[in-house]
């Protein structure tokens, strides 16, 4: 009788033991196959620069106030140019109204590539300001 329930015992054991160590008995279940190539997410496109307010002109102009505008914003103050001439990059506008004569250089904006206003030149007599008043006053004349 010792031999069989030693011989029970041994069947138990062995019958833990071989339970731990065996396979399972259905084969793991892989994920399905992808349905296509992976399509990565273009990278954010940056913020274009924000608009500038629209230009309203006040009572009287004053020279600092050119630098800046763009070729739209200057033909809404001044009217059409009385000479435009392109020199390699820049845009050179020419105002004329009786003794008073305003040069405008636009170069393009480095992001936007808009042409604005980077320098200007008055000449003949009288004030910077009094001169770009009167040719502000002649914008419907095409600037001459």
């Amino acid at each position: 009788m010792l031999r069989k329930v030693t011989w029970m015992v041994a069947a138990a054991m062995f019958g833990a033991i071989s339970a731990c160590s065996s396979p399972p008995s259905h084969p793991p279940v892989s994920p399905p196959p992808a349905a296509g190539p992976v399509v990565k997410a273009p990278p954010p496109r940056p913020e274009p620069p924000a608009k500038r307010p629209a230009v309203t002109a006040p009572a009287n102009l004053h020279p600092e106030q050119l630098t800046g505008l763009s070729q739209d914003e200057t033909q809404a103050l001044l009217g059409p140019p009385a000479a435009e001439t392109v020199q390699a990059m820049a845009t050179v506008w020419t105002y004329r109204r009786g003794g008073c004569a305003l040069s405008l250089v636009f170069y393009p904006e480095v992001e936007t590539a808009v042409q604005r206003v980077l320098s200007y030149e008055f000449k003949g007599s009288g004030e910077a300001a009094a001169c770009l008043n009167h040719l502000r006053e002649a914008r419907t004349r095409n600037g001459k």
